[in-house]
């Protein structure tokens, strides 16, 4: 609970700083723009105490908006279909498990842009996202029950997935529009399951990686 509080007050402020920096420049002209992004998703759940896992890949897709108000700052806000994951690796076991999970998600982003060519940027992106499950499906083979875990066959409790996350890319923009390339790591902060005093595992915490590729097909930048 300190972690989140602590996460929460970090993304606050970093908000509030932005949001006075926009109030405070008057000559910098804003600059927004609609895009349509897709990417992959390679995810993880983060079970503790911690099981064997290989990489879910996973697809997502949506729409963006950007707006930029301040030189070195902008906001950006997403609509995703996001797929996430878990795959359990065995070693001798004649077991196979994977489970994948389908949410729709709003992602709320702080944009803090680098760079002097005026084609050609860096950024970093800092943000949270809110998202819902609308779907799962689970593939379990289980030839050796001694290795049977409680979450087997079990739908998911938690329906809304809370996240953090952070984003490093480029953008450059060309005659036909701009493009946005990144690589996302994103960690959610609920858990899959409910814990009680009987569970086993204490967390089970989505978390990803992604790659993605926006083009933004409106804009006022000309």
């Amino acid at each position: 609970m300190f972690v989140l509080k602590r996460i929460l007050f970090i993304s606050l402020t970093i908000l509030l700083v932005n949001l006075n920096l926009i109030g405070q420049e008057t000559a910098f002209k804003p600059l927004y723009s609609f895009g349509i992004k897709q990417g992959v998703n390679y995810s993880t759940v983060n079970f503790s105490p911690g099981i064997n896992q290989g990489l879910t890949f996973g697809y997502q897709g949506g729409l963006v908006y950007k707006y930029q108000n301040e030189k070195l700052f902008g906001l950006q806000v997403e609509l995703n279909y996001t797929q996430k994951g878990w795959t359990e690796a065995f070693d001798s076991i004649n077991n196979s498990y994977n489970r994948k999970m389908s949410y729709i998600e709003l992602p709320l982003i702080t944009q803090v842009v680098l760079g002097k060519r005026p084609n050609f940027k860096y950024y970093l992106n800092l943000g949270t996202s809110f998202a819902y499950l609308l779907s799962e499906k689970e593939n379990v083979e289980v030839n050796d029950e001694i290795y049977r875990r409680e979450y087997y066959e079990k739908e998911i409790e938690n329906l809304f997935d809370y996240s953090v996350l952070g984003e490093l890319g480029v953008t450059y923009n060309t005659g036909i529009g701009e493009f946005q390339i990144g690589v996302r790591y994103q960690l959610t902060l609920t858990d899959l399951f409910k814990t009680t005093d009987t569970s086993i595992f204490d967390n089970s915490q989505n978390q990803l990686w992604n790659f993605s590729i926006t083009y933004f097909l409106f804009d006022n930048k000309d």
